[in-house]
């Protein structure tokens, strides 16, 4: 029971911290592995300040360091308040770092860290009246050039994801630059190398295209 109760800070950090910093997907065992590595960790720092103040508040129902270092087993089991009073307070403290610790977390990482995967921060945030032009980089292709249709929304560890480019499509070979008769053009994650974006003028591409 006691050892459930010491894997609660973890989880609160976990919760939290997954509550503004969106991870990646990991497995069961990791995540158990993650809770329990931070859950012992803080668990052990409360222990710590209460070691460093136990003498303190032990006057107001709290476990005596000093009585318990002489007497052990005697001492607790004449004192079974005492017991169950530190042992919520250790663990207070602990959830309460557990707390602490993802909001600095969130507050040092927030200005860079955007949710949401990294397809989604690039495409988001266009004024009004402008689209997105890629530029698409195949892996084993040439270089693809179109407006911004659609994309999936999917994280990178979900597989594969499409993009979709519609009219004017654009295609380079040998750095000959020709646009195609294609309304659309769906791409797949899997063979694209890299990928630029801009923002243009719709009204502008729907006069030249």
């Amino acid at each position: 029971m006691l050892a459930v109760l010491g894997l609660l800070p973890g989880w609160i950090f976990l919760v939290k911290r997954e509550k503004h910093l969106r991870g990646a997907t990991r497995s069961g065992l990791g995540e158990l592995l993650q809770v329990a590595a931070v859950g012992v960790g803080l668990t052990g720092t409360a222990l710590l300040i209460w070691s460093i103040i136990s003498e303190a508040i032990a006057p107001f129902g709290f476990v005596s360091l000093n009585e318990l270092a002489r007497s052990g087993g005697i001492y607790l089991a004449a004192h079974p308040r005492h017991v169950i009073s530190t042992l919520a307070l250790v663990l207070s403290a602990a959830c309460l770092l557990a707390l602490l610790l993802a909001a600095y977390i969130y507050r040092s990482l927030h200005d860079a860290y955007k949710p949401g995967s990294s397809w989604e921060q690039a495409f988001s945030g266009v004024p009004q009246g402008k689209g997105i032009w890629l530029g698409v980089q195949l892996t084993e292709g040439p270089l693809v050039e179109g407006l911004l249709h659609s994309f999936d929304i999917a994280e990178a560890s979900d597989g594969n994801r499409d993009i979709v480019l519609k009219h004017p499509i654009y295609v380079t070979v040998d750095d000959a630059r020709g646009v195609t008769e294609l309304d659309r053009l769906v791409i797949s994650s899997e063979h694209t190398q890299y990928m630029s974006a801009i923002h243009i003028d719709l009204a502008r591409e729907d006069s030249t295209a």
